[in-house]
């Protein structure tokens, strides 16, 4: 789990943001403030945010309202709106059209048009029912190139000698350790700080350096950094297929 919060700088949402934390020290909740004001300073941290961090999260929670969801289209990560207060109808129009998901404080708060999960700050059990939606969310938006270490985006595979890849691995997280028999790979790292495993070897890599790995040498891929790691990865064969790889070690149970 990986969320990251938009928030004023008294924000009711401040209290479950933490809370999340407190019962699972493995969800990841990065909570940023944006400003209270409307003014350039803070569409422009709303615009570096979408620009640069969006993507590294699953789900971004969006307490900012209606100027912050303008951002939403440029970005695959879904993005969950709270609506605290009965909005104008620009408002309501620009939530319609930008669509995603909402959630109101207040069953007596309603938006004509959206389908809108009420969560109350304070209620019982806040944390579990905001769980629970996370993973509705999560679930209806999942994706086959996501994986529990990060996600990967395909930026070529037309060719019979060739793919390439640009792969994120969130901080802390790791690779499978594995070996390909049909193809070998040549990594660049792109932001971040990677420990590399090649066989009985490691080595650790910042942005620009590269490593090569051969047909048939285990090797596995960590971010030891605090930022999400981002390389681009170039296989080189004859076969590009999934089921050539081979797992010998796997933090997540994968065969």
């Amino acid at each position: 789990m990986r969320i990251a919060f938009l928030l004023s700088k008294h924000s009711i949402w401040k209290e479950l943001s933490l809370g999340i934390k407190d019962r699972d020290r493995d969800k990841e909740v990065v909570a940023y403030e944006l400003g209270d004001s409307e003014g350039l300073k803070s569409y422009v941290a709303i615009t570096r945010f979408f620009s640069d961090e969006a993507e590294g999260f699953d789900l971004v929670h969006n307490c900012l309202g209606a100027r912050a969801l303008m951002f939403s289209r440029f970005v695959s990560t879904p993005v969950l709106t709270t609506i605290e207060k009965n909005p104008s109808e620009e408002e309501s129009m620009l939530y319609r059209s930008l669509g995603g998901y909402y959630v109101v404080i207040s069953e007596d708060l309603t938006v004509k048009g959206l389908d809108c999960t009420v969560i109350k700050p304070g209620q019982a059990d806040m944390v579990g029912s905001y769980i629970r939606l996370y993973e509705r969310i999560v679930s209806a938006n999942a994706r086959e190139d996501h994986r529990p270490w990060g996600y990967y985006e395909v930026l070529s595979d037309d060719k019979n000698d060739h793919k390439v890849k640009r792969i994120t691995v969130w901080p802390r997280k790791r690779l499978s350790l594995q070996l390909h028999k049909r193809r070998r790979e040549h990594w660049v790292i792109v932001t971040g700080m990677a420990r590399v495993t090649l066989d009985r070897d490691t080595l650790d890599l910042g942005p620009s350096q590269s490593v090569d790995i051969p047909i048939g040498t285990a090797h596995r891929i960590e971010n030891i950094g605090n930022i999400p790691l981002v390389f681009i990865e170039v296989q080189l064969g004859d076969y590009f297929g999934e089921d050539d790889i081979i797992r010998l070690e796997d933090d997540y149970g994968r065969v």
